[in-house]
């Protein structure tokens, strides 16, 4: 990288969040993205790059021309080709097929809480909002772009997210610019003009009346045929983006009493990830301590359990929402 790219993050060093202004087909755009990659060296640094219209080999080619060939310690891509794939410090995770804007959101989630306790910074780019607005409803891309911000700022990711001006209107493109701590936009007059927000815009959120992924009923196209949920969605890719938060959800959705001992649970938890092949399983010392100290309290918070340290209880409140879009994920993810 030449040293005016690396100058880019001399003007946005307070931002955890960066819009990306540029054409992206160019250099320009190819450069600052490595650059905002990399505030740290490469080896100190996990890189998620999400990708919905190139291929990862065209990503990945991209950053070994513009980094000089260093790889990041560990590099995962979330691919709208659907392709899937594991080589040394590099996976591939693809889409399913015509993904639900949720799909997009939950696999970054998963992604970065994985990642959330590792000794490297996290570095994420987006590519991008243009191919997001072309496929979606404004409402939902402005609502997963507040989600993943608010994600990024809790989990220290330092992101940025490219947007291709010339294909969006002035209004969208109006409305994106408080959603982040800083916008850097590309001029071919004046090369890269950075702006850094002190205080971040209002947050957007799903609000109540909008529908759970499960469409509209057959029987009633006016009623939607899954439940509104009452989080927002930053809240629940929050929850979401744990796997054992996830079983422990799958778990106690299914259940027909409002109180579970809470070793039962342990159990439950521990023997589902031991049958998935898709979940690493720990022993159930590890599954009981991440529950009581980690994921219930996490619950407790937003209302969905109340646990009784006296009786060693986990009282469950049913809520229909929830239970809809749980059915939802746990299809997607567990078949």
């Amino acid at each position: 990288m030449t040293e005016s790219y690396q100058s880019l993050n001399d003007h946005i060093t307070k931002s955890s969040t960066i819009l990306l202004l540029a054409p992206l087909d160019g250099s320009p755009d190819d450069r600052a993205c490595i650059d905002l990659l990399t505030r740290e060296p490469p080896g100190e640094t996990n890189a998620l790059g999400v990708t919905l219209s190139a291929s990862p080999a065209e990503r990945l080619s991209i950053w070994r021309r513009e980094s000089g060939g260093e790889l990041p310690a560990q590099t995962a891509i979330v691919a709208g080709s659907g392709e899937t794939a594991d080589t040394g410090s590099i996976s591939v995770r693809g889409l399913p097929e015509n993904p639900d804007i949720h799909d997009i959101g939950l696999a970054i989630a998963n992604q970065l809480g994985a990642w959330r306790n590792a000794d490297e910074t996290t570095a994420m780019c987006l590519h991008s909002l243009t191919t997001l607005f072309a496929a979606y409803d404004a409402d939902q891309v402005l609502g997963l772009i507040t989600a993943l911000n608010h994600l990024c700022d809790e989990h220290d990711v330092i992101a940025h997210h490219h947007v291709d001006p010339e294909e969006l209107d002035d209004e969208t493109v109006t409305t994106l610019r408080p959603l982040y701590d800083a916008v850097l936009e590309y001029t071919p007059e004046g090369g890269w003009i950075p702006t850094e927000s002190e205080v971040r815009g209002s947050t957007l959120s799903f609000g109540s009346t909008t529908p759970a992924p499960g469409g509209r009923a057959k029987t009633d196209p006016d009623r939607p045929e899954t439940v509104p949920m009452r989080y927002s969605f930053d809240t629940l890719l929050d929850l979401l983006s744990f796997p054992r938060r996830r079983t422990l959800l799958y778990y106690l959705k299914n259940q027909s009493a409002d109180e579970i001992p809470l070793e039962e649970l342990v159990e439950a938890v521990h023997d589902i990830e031991r049958s998935l092949p898709v979940r690493d399983s720990s022993p159930r010392e590890v599954v009981r301590t991440e529950l009581l100290h980690t994921h219930l309290p996490k619950l407790q918070e937003v209302g969905i359990v109340r646990y009784d340290a006296d009786s060693q209880t986990v009282h469950y409140t049913v809520n229909q929402g929830l239970e809809s879009y749980l059915n939802y994920i746990e299809t997607v993810e567990l078949g």
